[in-house]
């Protein structure tokens, strides 16, 4: 989660004030420890080892217990504003009321300061004028063992003064807490603005470091560019030239080969034995073979450089001429081809025909041992998509080695038991990919084969 910047502030300050929360806690303990043993040093003088164990002892249980009980409360330092009192009171009654004892208020009321909270000085105030009157009033009664003060007269005039003196000073604590902690969140607002400034104008330096690298990159970028488009240029030009050159002198012998041999078988066929005519016949049919084989290498070569022309397809339209070619071409009865009704694409046409081509040839090629073939073309949705496929119930494949299926020259079945080049796959799948599309197929040995692939919307 992001914050926004006021939250950050806010927390800013917050943290401040946790650090000024926990020195605070940490000097009190050496006070608090320091009035609790004072006490113990009175005691033996005035014989007040009950009051300064008791109560002591009970001041530091209330403090501690209440900020271990409530550890997320800041209820402990009201209680220790109480406590300040009280220790005051304990003091006065230990030396048998000596009422300069009642600076004991003061220490705690200027030590309260530093929780820059000035409601703290309120508890104190309370206990200090609640012990001046209720103890004064019971000592000029006569009540023994209440000690306030070691004068034999205190008027009540001079007691209001004392009074009003008390909660004087505790006020004055309590304005200079909160003028503190005004200060404070100034102070800490301020803090967090200058560190605010200073990282905004860190990252403004680094921003414009940046674009000044990313301009420098994109200059020397585009000179690579044209440099990589230039060698590509030149390379295609090589590359098209090596491929015609490929295709005249790999042709030139097969045609004379070919040529020679269909002489002989008929001029010379009354005199070629049995064998020497089924030779002859071979040498045709594996330079015929071999044509073939040529073609499909170039196509393939061509396919990578070729750009993709992407239009609206109907697939109903290239499937039903694509069955059409297939079917008028072959000579024996032609296989059941069942096609379903397709949605169309958007691809180029002169592909998605060759795809369709290759992939409805395999089914028809390998399904023509059965005693029944039969074809499916059609459709289906996975995860959101459109996804075409072809099933045919033929010869199918080991799904172990699918990962072959796709690569040149790479044929699952015998050459002798099934004709081609090992290129129609491998061209398929280059032009899939090439549409950013995928293709996959699912097979079983001698149950069929169903090859599928889909294109982007």
């Amino acid at each position: 989660m992001i914050l926004s910047t006021p939250s950050l502030q806010a927390n800013s300050v917050e943290d401040f004030y946790s650090q000024i929360k926990r020195k605070s806690d940490r000097w009190i303990n050496f006070f608090l420890f320091g009035f609790f043993i004072f006490g113990l040093i009175l005691a033996p003088f005035y014989d007040t080892w009950f009051v300064a164990l008791g109560i002591g002892g009970l001041s530091l249980t209330a403090y501690y217990s209440t900020m271990l009980l409530l550890p997320d409360s800041d209820l402990y330092q009201y209680v220790l504003s109480a406590v300040f009192g009280i220790f005051m009171a304990q003091y006065i009654y230990q030396m048998h009321g000596l009422f300069e004892m009642h600076f004991i208020a003061f220490i705690g009321s200027a030590m309260l300061i530093t929780y820059q909270k000035w409601k703290l000085q309120i508890p104190l105030a309370v206990v200090v004028v609640v012990h001046h009157a209720v103890f004064a009033y019971l000592q000029y009664v006569g009540y023994e063992k209440v000690y306030f003060t070691q004068l034999d007269y205190m008027s009540l005039q001079t007691f209001i003064i004392h009074a009003v003196l008390a909660v004087v000073i505790f006020f004055i604590c309590g304005l200079w807490a909160h003028q503190f902690r005004v200060f404070s969140r100034a102070h800490s607002e301020q803090s967090y603005e200058i560190g605010r400034l200073q990282e905004e104008e860190r990252k403004k330096d680094q921003l414009l470091k940046a674009e000044a690298e990313i301009k420098e990159l994109n200059g020397s970028l585009e000179i690579k560019v044209k440099e990589r488009t230039a060698q590509l240029e030149t390379a295609n030009r090589e590359l098209e030239a090596f491929s015609y050159s490929v295709s005249h002198d790999l042709r030139a012998p097969l045609r004379v080969i070919n040529g020679f041999s269909k002489v002989i078988l008929k001029t010379e066929a009354d005199k070629l034995s049995k064998n020497a005519y089924e030779s002859m016949h071979i040498i045709m049919t594996n330079a015929a073979q071999m044509g073939q084989l040529i073609d499909d290498l170039l196509n393939f070569s061509r396919l990578g450089r070729a750009a993709l022309v992407i239009k609206p397809v109907d697939m109903n339209d290239i499937v039903t001429a694509v069955v059409h070619e297939i079917k008028s071409g072959y000579q024996a009865s032609p296989p059941e081809i069942r096609i379903q009704d397709l949605s169309g694409a958007k691809c180029d046409p002169m592909l998605m025909k060759q795809v369709w081509t290759n992939l409805i040839s395999n089914a028809v090629k390998y399904s023509r041992k059965k005693e029944n073939p039969i074809i499916e073309i059609g459709i289906t949705h996975r995860n959101g998509s459109t996804t075409y496929f072809v099933k045919d119930n033929g010869a199918g494949f080991d799904m172990q080695f699918s990962d072959k299926l796709f690569a040149v020259f790479q044929r699952l079945h015998k050459v002798t038991e099934y004709e081609g080049t090992g290129v129609g796959l491998a061209l398929v799948h280059r032009i899939i990919t090439k549409h950013h599309g995928k293709i996959w197929a699912d097979a079983k040995v001698d149950e069929g084969a169903t090859f599928y692939f889909t294109l982007p919307n």
